[in-house]
């Protein structure tokens, strides 16, 4: 058996690079489809958005392959499964932008490691321990928090965006069986494809013609969609999740940053604060399973 090799630190230095660029573009992406939710129904944005994502991927499949048998796929039923909860996913998420401040969205988001971690346990049989039990439930204080019922009483845009956060989870503890198993852009185009085909109707029944610039919106976040994707995947094929996931939350940063210069949107003390408690409790999170598998 060959000796497993530890990453060189500029290999390391590359994979937050990645992250750092995918969060970025993912941010966008969430900036872009809250000003197209002004004009468009949210079937139509999560179609055509995967129609300019999967055009995008075939052609560079096609540039760097010359052919497109690396799509070749043993989990064909894994990935259509998955796709229910992308679908879900995104909708959820894209409505809940309908509703919500940028940054707010976000922030209630982030939840998704915590329903990742105690979801692990029921579903996949993995063993959670008192620490990481300990912090889910202090990261649901900070959900809690995030949320503002005391202000305003739970608003039907955070119920979507916790939504969104639990269907997310779902769909990566499905993913697990096949680390190491599949293709990272397999998994990306299959998700994208078979959940483009399932919004399709639905899309064709809301249809409104873009504008000029509509059609830019759309285009420019299909490409904001591939390369999130895509530098993800660079980023997690050597990095570590306990390594990248402090470089997810800067997302919270840009969400407050665009929601700001475009809509003039402050985030309140309270959201700020539940979201501080619930990167607290996901960052342990990570540190303790990156110690359980070194151990």
């Amino acid at each position: 058996m060959l000796p497993i090799t530890a990453p060189t630190t500029k290999a390391l230095y590359r994979a937050m690079l990645f992250m750092a660029v995918g969060v970025f573009f993912f941010s966008v992406l969430d900036a872009l489809t809250k000003k197209l939710t002004e004009d468009y129904g949210t079937w139509q944005i999560s179609a055509t958005s995967r129609v300019i994502t999967i055009t995008i991927m075939m052609f560079m499949i096609l540039h760097r392959h010359r052919g497109l048998h690396v799509l070749r796929t043993s989990f064909v039923r894994t990935h259509l499964m998955r796709s229910v909860l992308v679908v879900a996913t995104t909708w959820t998420f894209f409505e809940c932008l309908r509703y919500l401040e940028l940054a707010d969205a976000i922030a209630i988001a982030f939840a998704a490691p915590l329903f990742i971690t105690a979801m692990s346990g029921p579903i996949l049989g993995e063993k959670v321990g008192w620490r990481r039990w300990t912090a889910v439930l202090i990261g649901f204080v900070g959900v809690v928090v995030a949320l503002e019922p005391g202000r305003h009483g739970i608003t039907w845009g955070a119920i979507l965006a916790l939504i969104a956060a639990i269907t997310y989870a779902m769909g990566q503890i499905w993913l697990r069986p096949l680390a190491g198993r599949e293709q990272g852009h397999n998994i990306i185009f299959y998700s994208t494809l078979f959940s483009g085909l399932a919004v399709l109707g639905p899309a064709i029944l809301e249809w409104q013609w873009p504008t000029p610039m509509g059609w830019v919106l759309f285009l420019a976040q299909g490409i904001c969609s591939t390369i999130a994707q895509l530098a993800m995947v660079r980023a997690f094929r050597v990095g570590e999740a306990s390594l990248l996931a402090p470089l997810e939350y800067t997302a919270l940063i840009w969400a407050g940053l665009f929601g700001y210069l475009f809509w003039g949107d402050i985030p309140t003390l309270q959201v700020i604060i539940g979201a501080v408690i619930i990167i607290c409790a996901s960052l342990y999170i990570a540190h303790r399973e990156a110690q359980k598998r070194k151990a």
